[in-house]
Parts: structure tokens; sequence; C-alpha cells
């Protein structure tokens, strides 16, 4: 025990360091579209469970194939296995990327403690970035490892491994279209760090499979089952949007709050509500920020034989993974960073390592990053809707267990009152967001399901016997 302590002590000490920023999702409830994927992975037979994974059937009616993370997941608490996971593999890619143990490890703890895991770990609906960033790491680690090996007499294992993981990295999400394009990427990358001489028709011969399924899958997602929908999936193509929505990821890779893009207008101008009601909170975390910036230009300037290549591909790795998000500008949020924040990481950590500053100086700059991180962490906590969202289901379902016995049979109203009409948004539409409508009600209570309306201010002819319940019980306020 001791000898592993000692060999693997620096890899426990990022996963206790990453555990203790995040336990508090353990406690929390599901919301919003949780409910629906509890509903719909809910069986009664093989046969259902089977269904799953069928290619060219979507019996969830959810526009997308991803039959491991939101059907398969909700039978299983596999979160923080699975980021410990994700932590452990971006160590091992990136030490085989640059040959540098230290590298990898300083990498290893950034990632680990990002702030942007927050909506992956209190949001068991976006389980699937972790799923696929596992799946898509283990299919480049073995790629790499095949092409470091590729004059090896023997089957290419690697490589068939390396498929294996692509198809279950697909089955994930289907934003892992990318993961072709990656491997391209990381070959040149090899080829020009001079690690590998593998030829062009190796290379060919060695990627045609990956996209022969990619294309396979492409047609069967959109004749199968077509586009996700939704009201913030509104595809914008213009580049100066998508450079604008790819400046938001860079800042939220370093740590800044998510919500502080909805106190930025155009032209910068910031919305004096933010120091308003958060100034304790987002002053400190602002200051941090330009120091962090500050030390990173510092770490840049004392590296002084460059690896224009490494750096090169990092943002390259960081722009390419984030294509099939970048032209959604309304529907941008930082747990899509799982995988991207990869090429931020690595730049970071080449940067701690070359730069050849002492103990205390990167000491001093890993615990900038990581106290700037915790600050950024509770005030998302505060202020995401997530979180929120789990304050309102959770309260609705506290009040269902006690009172839904003798709400049997009746026809339920949820209300807003003429005191409500002073807010600037209605307690009942809110409430009905976070219960996903009525698949809420039809994993946890069916037997009320059809006898649910969310009425609002609307004066609706109510069929007795009726329970009115007032929305705003449920929100905390």
């Amino acid at each position: 025990m001791i000898g592993f302590i000692k060999k693997h002590g620096g890899l426990l000490a990022i996963f206790i360091v990453s555990f203790v920023m995040f336990y508090p999702s353990l406690f929390g409830f599901f919301t919003n579209d949780d409910f629906f994927f509890l509903k719909i992975a809910k069986v009664t037979s093989l046969q259902d469970f089977l269904n799953f994974f069928n290619l060219t059937k979507d019996f969830g009616g959810i526009g997308v194939y991803r039959p491991i993370p939101l059907r398969f997941i909700y039978f299983l608490a596999v979160e923080f296995a699975t980021f410990f996971l994700d932590i452990f593999l971006v160590g091992v890619l990136i030490k085989l990327l640059t040959k540098n143990n230290k590298i990898g490890f300083f990498s290893s703890f950034l990632y680990a403690t990002s702030v942007t895991h927050f909506g992956q770990l209190y949001y068991i609906n976006q389980y699937q970035e972790l799923c696929m960033t596992l799946f898509f790491l283990a299919s480049v680690i073995f790629f790499v490892k095949y092409e470091l090996e590729v004059k090896a007499k023997r089957p290419p294992i690697e490589l068939i491994a390396s498929l294996l993981f692509f198809v279950l990295c697909v089955m994930s999400k289907e934003t892992a279209v990318v993961l072709p394009f990656i491997l391209v990427l990381t070959h040149f990358y090899l080829r020009l760090t001079k690690r590998i001489k593998v030829s062009i028709r190796t290379l060919i011969l060695s990627l045609a499979p990956y996209f022969v399924i990619l294309a396979a899958y492409l047609f069967l997602h959109f004749f199968s089952f077509g586009l996700v929908s939704g009201d913030s999936y509104i595809w914008n193509l213009s580049p100066f949007r998508a450079i604008n929505t790819l400046g938001w990821y860079g800042l939220w890779s370093l740590n800044i709050p998510e919500m502080l893009i909805d106190f930025v207008g155009p032209g910068f101008h910031i919305n004096p509500n933010l120091l308003k009601y958060w100034s304790k909170e987002i002053i400190p975390i602002l200051g941090l920020f330009v120091i962090q910036i500050l030390m990173i230009l510092g770490l840049f300037m004392k590296v002084h034989k460059k690896n224009w290549r490494l750096m090169a591909f990092s943002f390259l790795w960081f722009a390419f993974t984030l294509v099939p998000v970048l032209f959604l500008p309304v529907h941008k949020f930082s747990f899509y960073l799982t995988l991207p924040l990869i090429g931020v990481v690595l730049t970071l950590g080449y940067l701690l390592e070359e730069a050849k500053i002492s103990g205390v100086g990167i000491g001093l700059f890993i615990t900038v990053w990581t106290v700037m991180s915790i600050l950024s962490l509770r005030l998302t906590i505060q202020t995401n809707w997530i979180t929120q969202s789990e304050v309102v289901s959770s309260s609705a379902y506290q009040y269902f267990k006690v009172n839904g016995a003798n709400l049997f049979g009746k026809n339920i109203y949820f209300i807003d009152t003429e005191n409500d009409s002073e807010l600037p948004w209605s307690p009942t539409e809110i409430l009905k967001v976070a219960l996903s409508d009525k698949n809420f009600f039809d994993f946890f209570y069916p037997e009320l399901s059809l006898k649910v309306n969310y009425a609002g201010l609307v004066k609706t002819p109510r069929v007795t016997p009726a329970e009115v319940i007032e929305s705003r019980q449920f929100l905390g306020y």
C-alpha cells in the first residue's frame, strides 16, 4: 500500500482535491431533462433494454443517438468514477504527446480543478460529456500508441481498440464526430515533431475505417433520428458570432464563471446589476483572473525556446472539438468544455514546466488557479439554472411525497397569484421547465400525470374535484 501511494501519490492528490471541490454534487436532485431521460430509461422487458441501442428508430423521441449516457447511465451512479478516469487519461495522453511526466501532471491537476466541470457533475443529464470524453481520449491514446509502434510485427491491436472506442464515443454523443479529424491533427503533430515516420498511404489506410464508421453514423443519425430541436438550438454561421462564442469558451476555460455572460452586452457593456448584486463574489474573481493572466504571460516570456507546434496543436484541439457547438451562439454552456479544455491545460502545463520557475512559483500559479476556480464554483452554485432548478424539483418531490396520496383522482392546477405578476418571470413556467412538464410526474407519480395542468394566471375552467397549488412555494421565495 505504501509503495502504491508513493508511486501514484500525485494522481491520488489530484483526485482528492477535485472530489473535495465537487462532492456536494452528490447530494443534488434531478431536474429539467433528467426526468425525461429517467422516464425513457425505464424498462419492463429485455426488448425494452435492447431498444436503447436500436440504430434505426428513436424510441424516446429525442432526436439523438446516445444510448450509453442518456439511458444506461440512469441505472448507475458513475459520474465521479468517469470523471476520475477522464482526469487520468488526460495525463496519459499528454505524457504520450510530450514525453514529459511533469507536463502531464500539471495538465491533469489544472483539468481536474477547473470550474467548467460544474455542469457535468451537478446535472446528471450532462454525464454524456464525461462519457464521450472518456471514450474519445481512449480512442486517441490507442491511435497514438499504434502510430508509435506501426512497424511492429503483430496485428494492429491498438488500432482495433481505438476503433472500438470511437464506436462507443459516437454512441455517447454526436459531437464525437470530430474524432477522426483530431486523429489527423494528432498524426501531423507527431510527424512534425519527428516522433513517427508513418507514410501518407499508411495513414489513409489506418483512418479509412474511422471515416467509414463516421459516414454510416451520420447517415443513420440524419435519416433515423433527425436533428436535436429546442428553443436554443438556433444555428448562426456568422464568423463574427463564432469568434465571440469561441472567446467565451476561452474565458470559461480560464475559470471565469459562466453567469458573467448574462451581464456583458455588445461592446463589452457591463450590466451594473452585476456589481449591485454580486460585487462581493465577482470582484475577487476578476482580481484573481487578472493576476492569472499576468502570470501566464510571465510564464510565456520565460520560455526562451518556445514549442510553437505544441501550442498550435493545443489551440487547434480546443477549436476543432468546439466546432459542433461553435455555431450555436444561444446554446453555449461551459459543460461543453469537457473535451476542448484539454487543449488549454496542455499549453498551461507546458508553460509551467518549460518556464523553469521555482517550486514556489509553480505553487503560486496553481494556488491562484484553484482559488479562482473554487470562488467561481461557489458563485455558480448560487446562480446557475441547474442548481436553482434542482431546488425547485426537490421541493416539488417532497410536496407530492407527503400529499400525493390525497391528490389521487383530482385535477391539479399550478397557478400564479396576482402578486406574481410583479415578477419578470412566471413561477408556473419556471416550475414547468424544472419538472420537464409532465415527465416528473410520469416517472415519480404516473397516477397523477394526466391530471396536471400548468395554468399560470390564465383563468382556466377547473374540472372538479380540483387542487389549486401556488407555484411560487416551490421556488424558495
